[in-house]
């Protein structure tokens, strides 16, 4: 994709400029503990949050003041959606292989959704028609905005991708597909974009297998597999400004909030 697309739900823009600095590390807070026969036991964090950190030389007015308004909260006090531009599937890292939690899925269907011991997801004895979606870690749906078209692809054996887009008051708004590769552009007043698989019946287990979503760029030849690196819902954790007319030197750093731990 090459930018970095931020805002609210529905409102999202590109910034345009290229960032001088982009980190994008993950808190994987690590916790050391040495025991007195010299042992070493470690904790860390189920679900690290990622975290966003960017600089700007020289941004163009019209960029800044974007970035300034979210900082602000002037679209309001909610996290923001956020396109890491170096990411090549939106999906979380467990999504984007087949892999669980169970949670980061729902299943409406005959058949059984399944997480092994391994971690592994897998769907037995589906009915045509059973449907199975995956969830975003903060919102009902994926973070969309009118003008980005959305595209999904599955691995499932018959399984067809469809999206079903909703207003930021979940008012219905259209969908689009099913298809095994699936492009389609967010009607206007879309916010968010629920995507779901369309299964044909068989009979006996089969492993859900990977699965992408992206924005902007069509997903090409060996995308399918690509891991997942998740679309946060952010929030701001620091900001600096500094005038240099007809431009500004912006730094903004972000770290990603969750409603519930996985």
């Amino acid at each position: 994709m090459g930018s970095l697309w931020i805002g609210p739900p529905g409102r999202m823009r590109e910034v345009r400029d290229a960032a001088t600095e982009f980190d994008r590390s993950i808190s994987l807070g690590i916790e050391e503990f040495a025991a007195l026969s010299g042992g070493i036991t470690t904790t860390r964090l189920a679900t690290p949050p990622r975290r966003l950190s960017l600089s700007w030389s020289a941004m163009a007015q019209a960029e800044a003041q974007w970035v300034e308004a979210l900082v602000r909260n002037v679209f309001g006090p909610g996290p923001l959606a956020v396109i890491d531009p170096a990411s090549r599937n939106l999906l979380e890292g467990g999504q984007s292989q087949g892999y669980g939690p169970r949670s980061a899925y729902h299943a409406g269907m005959w058949g059984t959704l399944t997480e092994r011991a391994d971690r592994v997801m897998t769907i037995t004895d589906p009915r045509d028609g059973d449907q199975l979606g995956y969830d975003h870690a903060h919102w009902f749906g994926w973070p969309v905005t009118p003008g980005l078209p959305v595209h999904v692809a599955t691995a499932i054996p018959d399984g067809q991708c469809q999206l079903v887009f909703y207003a930021a008051d979940e008012l219905y708004l259209g969908d689009a597909g099913p298809a095994p590769t699936l492009t389609a552009m967010p009607p206007a007043g879309a916010a968010f974009a629920v995507f779901r698989v369309i299964l044909r019946a068989w009979t006996g287990t089969k492993l859900v297998g990977p699965a992408v979503l992206r924005m902007g760029d069509p997903i090409e030849p060996g995308d399918l597999g690509a891991l997942g690196s998740g679309y946060p819902a952010m929030t701001v954790t620091s900001y600096t400004d500094k005038a240099r007319p007809p431009h500004r030197d912006i730094t903004l750093s972000l770290v990603e909030v969750r409603r519930t731990p996985r």
